[in-house]
This record gives C-alpha cells, sequence and structure tokens, in this order.
C-alpha cells in the first residue's frame, strides 16, 4: 500500500478507487460500497478500505461523486436589492455578513458557497449547477423563489416567504418580536413620548412585520402609530425631512436599516434638531459588532440581527433539506445595543 501510494504522489497521479482495489485486494464495487457507506459491508472489511484510501492520500473525484449522487457541491445565496439606495450602507453589510456566516458553515459540510444575481434572467443561473439555493429578503411575488419551483431547485430563504404556496420551505428568521419590543421599549424608557417608525418600500416579511410589531406596541402603550416610508427611488433624506416636519413630530425614531438612520440624522441637523436631546435614534444593524461605527457621525442605538448566524444557519437547513431530512424554521435572537442616539442626560 505503501509503495502504490509514493508512486502517484511522485507521479503527480490523483489516486483513484482502482489503485485502493488494487492495494487491498478487493473488488472495485466492494471498496465503492466501503468508502460510500452503501451496501452491506464487514465492518472489518470497511476498516481496511479506509486505511488503504487513507494511505494513498485517496480523495473521491468530486466530479465522479456528482455524477453517481446528481449533487454537484455547490450551493448558491441569491444576491439582490443592489438597484437600491440602502444597498451601500445596509444590503451590502448584511450581505457580507450573512455569506461570511454561510460560507464557513458550506467548507464545514464538504460544500461550496456562491453568490448569483436576484435575477433569474441572468446567464449566470445557467452556467452554475447548483444544488439548492438560498433566497434573502423573498418579495411579494419574487422571481426568484417562482424560478426556483419552475427548476425543483431545492430553496431556504432568510425571512419567510409572503406569498402563498411556499408554506414548506425552510426558513431562518430574526426573532423580531422580541427584538422590536426590546427596541421600542428602550426609546419609551429614555423619555420618547412620541415613537414614529421609518419603514421601507420594499414587499417582504422583515418590513412588513416589524411594521405590525410597531403598531402592536403602539396599542400597547396607546399611541397612535406613526409610520413614513420613502418611495423606491426617493431619498431616504426626503422621507426623514416629512416625518420630522409633521406638527407634533416624533421625538423618536427607529430606522429599519442604516440608511435610514444616517437619513434621520441628516435631517435633524437640517431642521436643527438636537440629537438625542430633541430627537432620539435607533436603527436595525447586520451586527452587534463596532467596526463600521466609525463612520457614523453621532453613534446609533441598534437593534442588531446576527447575519452572520443567521447566513450559517441557512446552509444547515440546505443541506439538511438535500439530504432528505424535514423542512423545519430557526429563529435567531436579535441584540439591542444602546448608544449616545437615546442618551439623555
Amino acid at each position: 500500500m505503501t509503495t502504490g501510494g509514493t508512486s502517484h504522489k511522485a507521479n503527480g497521479q490523483r489516486p483513484g478507487i482502482r489503485d485502493v482495489a488494487r492495494a487491498t485486494g478487493l473488488s472495485i464495487t466492494t471498496v465503492s460500497h466501503a468508502l460510500s457507506g452503501k451496501g452491506k459491508i464487514a465492518a472489518a472489511t470497511r476498516d481496511r478500505v479506509l486505511r488503504a484510501a487513507e494511505e494513498l492520500g485517496y480523495r473521491p473525484d468530486p466530479v465522479a461523486r456528482g455524477l453517481v449522487s446528481g449533487r454537484t457541491g455547490i450551493l448558491g445565496v441569491a444576491v439582490g436589492h443592489m438597484e437600491d439606495k440602502p444597498w451601500e450602507g445596509t444590503y451590502r453589510p448584511y450581505y457580507a455578513a450573512f455569506t461570511a456566516g454561510a460560507s464557513v458553515t458550506a467548507v464545514e459540510r464538504d460544500y461550496a458557497l456562491v453568490a448569483v444575481p436576484g435575477d433569474p434572467v441572468s446567464g449566470l443561473w445557467a452556467r452554475v449547477p447548483m444544488d439548492g439555493l438560498i433566497v434573502v429578503d423573498p418579495v411579494r411575488n419574487d422571481p426568484v423563489l417562482a424560478e426556483c419551483a419552475r427548476r425543483r431547485l431545492p430553496v431556504v430563504t432568510d425571512g419567510r416567504p409572503i406569498d402563498p404556496g411556499y408554506e414548506h420551505v425552510p426558513t431562518v428568521e430574526s426573532d423580531l418580536a422580541n427584538g422590536m419590543a426590546e427596541v421600542l421599549g428602550h426609546l419609551g424608557e429614555a423619555g420618547a413620548r412620541r415613537v414614529a417608525l421609518l419603514s421601507g418600500s420594499q414587499a417582504d416579511a422583515y418590513t412588513q412585520d416589524s411594521e405590525q410589531l410597531y403598531r402592536d406596541w403602539c396599542a400597547t402603550v396607546g399611541q397612535t402609530p406613526l409610520i413614513e416610508a420613502p418611495a423606491p427611488t426617493e431619498d431616504p433624506v426626503e422621507a426623514a425631512l416629512r416625518l420630522l416636519s409633521l406638527p407634533g413630530r416624533p421625538d423618536a425614531v427607529h430606522g429599519l436599516n442604516e440608511t435610514y438612520g444616517q437619513a434621520l440624522v441628516a435631517a435633524a441637523r437640517r431642521l436643527g434638531l438636537d440629537i438625542p436631546g430633541d430627537l432620539m435614534i435607533s436603527v436595525m444593524r447586520e451586527t452587534d459588532q463596532t467596526g463600521a461605527l466609525g463612520d457614523w457621525d453621532v453613534p446609533l442605538t441598534t437593534l442588531s440581527l446576527d447575519a452572520y448566524r443567521l447566513g450559517a444557519e441557512a446552509v444547515g437547513l440546505l443541506i439538511d433539506l438535500l439530504d432528505g431530512l424535514p423542512a423545519r424554521e430557526v429563529t435567531v435572537p436579535c441584540t439591542v445595543i444602546p448608544r449616545a442616539s437615546t442618551r439623555r442626560r
């Protein structure tokens, strides 16, 4: 066995299953079953094959393995929202953290992860042979989910689908119910008397659920809801200015992403409002890490979503789905980090 392994290494050739069969004196079929865990193989025989494979440096050919199993070992994550105004300050950092967690878990479980456009008509979709796809924040009439259904491509979503017909899809979600209650409660405890919500224009579960949870909180504390949202192509600062110029303006606003938080800061300065004396601000953020906070003029209180863990959990769900395990949901906790934007002295 040692001689065979040395010979292949010296020749720069990849040891194959025939070499393992030759080294053990067993048939190729027996060796294949022993390596794949299939078939009725005695434990001693399986151990013998595995030891020989280890000595030879044998690794399964991923192309051949894919032909047998029907899998390529490639998972995709659909990257959308690139045309939206909050891309630079919000979506790109979220995708970066999400795909970091997803990539680590994929590699640990012997898969590769690729990013594909959130547009199924892209030619890249046809060139990347994916075993399954992760869709982040599916929207109403989502074309990516529709294409996955057409292709019968296994799919997992970050955020529940809002269209009917996808109830079977495994999902990972942030625990917005507790997170929104905590951040809105923090604003109230910090002295806010009228809390508003700067929402988004996207028709996705995150936006819809955040708005409903805000309305529920308002009903609990006896406040009339006040929600503003920018139009799809509108500068978020304009929406923030509308909100802060209302009669009986809010003295606290929660923004659904970092871009909206910075829009609130800019609008407050134009209107001569002190932060946090006249206006307290909190925002959603993709992580509780402080790495990017140096870019903020005012340290903003954040409702932090653990995007790294969400990505890791999504990959785990997708691989479980490929392995035939039942669809399930995973909820990831949020964290509220108070900062200067809500600390009144």
